[in-house]
């Protein structure tokens, strides 16, 4: 089989006179190996690593993710040296979605108070 992973993003800009689309479409991408790993990871204030489950980080593909809580944001990126490398910011519900790099691991760090991150990892 192929185009088991299917990935779409639009952002639309509307903000007085200044406005934007950057709407390239659907993705498709092959999954190899029929593995998931979709946790709820109750993230706090210090930096921890975040579990791909069954599936090693030398065969990690692709990420969603969605910060669940209502009031403060997650801080996400690669481990690097023993500490998190900042990367992306999930403010209260927003989502994001992205492949990873084979062999990374993945740390997030909650502002002000712990915050509820839904993720789901598949192998590809």
């Amino acid at each position: 089989m192929a185009d088991e992973i299917k990935v779409r993003v639009k952002t639309t800009l509307a903000n007085g006179y200044l406005a934007d689309l950057f709407d390239p479409g659907e993705v498709s991408i092959t999954q190899t190996t029929g593995l998931k790993h979709c946790p709820v990871v109750d993230i706090g204030t210090s930096e921890e690593d975040i579990s791909f489950g069954d599936i090693s980080a030398a065969n990690i593909g692709y990420c969603a993710m969605r910060n669940l809580d209502t009031t403060n944001y997650v801080d996400i990126g690669p481990k690097s040296g023993g500490a998190m490398v900042g990367m992306l910011r999930l403010k209260p519900g927003e989502p994001q979605s992205m492949r990873l790099v084979p062999g990374v691991t993945l740390r997030a760090v909650a502002n002000t108070a712990a915050c509820k991150v839904q993720f789901s990892f598949y192998q590809t």
